[in-house]
């Protein structure tokens, strides 16, 4: 499910903010949070929390987290298997 959600957020059809949401509430909690799910994770936290005041903006913590999931899914068991 995790690699089926980074997908779409690395494709572009699923905002990542809501992407990184389910990441984070649903998949990450569900398995205890797992080290590979980390920096999606933090992507996640950092969109919910977000404040202008921070001096980045939200397009930049999309890229952000279009590059964790685009990073994730390289690191994934398909990579893994052309080992």
């Amino acid at each position: 499910m995790a690699y089926w959600v980074a997908g779409q957020i690395a494709d572009g059809s699923l905002e990542p903010a809501v992407g990184t949401h389910l990441i984070r509430a649903d998949i990450a909690y569900d398995l205890g949070y797992p080290i590979e799910l980390e920096p999606l994770v933090h992507c996640a936290h950092n969109l919910e929390s977000w404040e202008e005041s921070w001096g980045v903006s939200v397009e930049e913590l999309n890229r952000e987290a279009v590059d964790a999931a685009k990073q994730f899914l390289s690191e994934g068991p398909a990579a893994e298997a052309g080992d």
